[in-house]
């Protein structure tokens, strides 16, 4: 074990955290690509339906898994108390309300014509464009909200996971089109959001570039960015499979394949939209797993925190005497 860092990583936040804030982030991408698809008519509807029906289900699940970690699902009940003061009473609101909106968006687009409820879907579009990046962006404001962990009290934080929850978004809805495959006009829809996810994902390298500049400069999180580059899955599961490979295969799709048969862009895009995926859930397993308390620094020496044990064993005397 490394003495450094040896009781400083946080443990209480893991795999199934990491995933809710996965599905907070493509739910949220995947809706907002629909919502601004929808206002595109025709030439768009395929993405704008496989987008809406990602949308409420991924958030669903999401907290569901939520309440499974909490383990005890009164707590889920009283999260939305106190929104004045708490921030998970504040998302509690916030995903609440971008779930109602996005299902009925997906009910009265899939159900009813949409040349009478033009304008009730346009409400309903607006409404949850806000309150979807609300969603995205308090995934990461969650984190900053945990004051024990320097290196997730970043005002980046969210900017960053919107941006990746845009990514994201883009690669879902791309593989529920290759599912759901309706011909050409399929292959068009594939181009535009093949040049809108390279666009997008320009734009989260440089995010989370900035981040990791940003947490190294202050000494409470630079053990955190020392020991996030040094993992495998975020360089190598992020940086080059999640990032690079689909920003490379976007790119192929746009502007190399013009004369290829669909089935070839289909599985181009399939496994670029694919590695997309994969690199925005490991982004924020590496952020969360990479959480260390702040080393203290008093009179020319360093204190680090340690993380109390949870359950006292007896073993090691922990025990008080009888």
């Amino acid at each position: 074990m490394d003495p450094k860092v040896n009781g400083q990583l946080q443990k209480d936040w893991g795999g199934l955290i990491a995933l809710y804030l996965f599905l907070g982030g493509v739910g949220g991408g995947a809706y907002t690509i629909a919502a601004i698809n929808s206002f595109l008519g025709k030439s768009m509807e395929l993405s704008t339906t496989v987008g809406l029906w990602i949308g409420f289900p991924a958030l669903l699940i999401g907290s569901l898994i939520l309440v499974a970690d909490l383990g005890n699902p009164s707590k889920f009940i009283l999260a939305g108390l106190k929104p004045g003061t708490s921030w998970i009473a504040r998302g509690f609101w916030i995903i609440s309300l971008f779930m109602v909106f996005s299902f009925l968006h997906l009910v009265i687009h899939e159900f009813t014509d949409v040349n009478q409820t033009a304008g009730i879907m346009t409400v309903l579009a607006v409404l949850g464009i806000i309150f979807a990046i609300l969603t995205i962006a308090y995934t990461g404001l969650l984190l900053g909200a945990s004051k024990g962990i320097p290196f997730w009290r970043s005002g980046i934080v969210p900017v960053l996971f919107v941006i990746s929850g845009l990514v994201t978004g883009h690669f879902l809805t791309m593989i529920g089109m290759v599912v759901f495959y309706e011909g050409a006009s399929t292959v068009t829809q594939f181009r535009t959001m093949a040049l809108e996810a390279s666009i997008v994902v320009v734009v989260e390298l440089l995010a989370i570039l900035f981040f990791l500049h940003a947490a190294y400069k202050q000494p409470d999180s630079r053990e955190s960015v020392e020991r996030i580059m040094r993992k495998t899955i975020f360089i190598v599961g992020y940086f080059i499979l999640g990032l690079g490979l689909p920003f490379l295969l976007m790119l192929i799709i746009r502007y190399t394949m013009t004369a290829s048969g669909p089935g070839a862009i289909l599985a181009v895009a399939f496994i670029g939209a694919l590695f997309g995926l994969i690199g925005g859930f490991l982004l924020r397993l590496a952020i969360l797993v990479c959480g260390a308390l702040p080393t203290l620094n008093m009179g020319g020496f360093q204190f680090r925190r340690i993380a109390k044990p949870k359950d006292l064993k007896p073993q090691i005397g922990l025990m008080p005497p009888q």
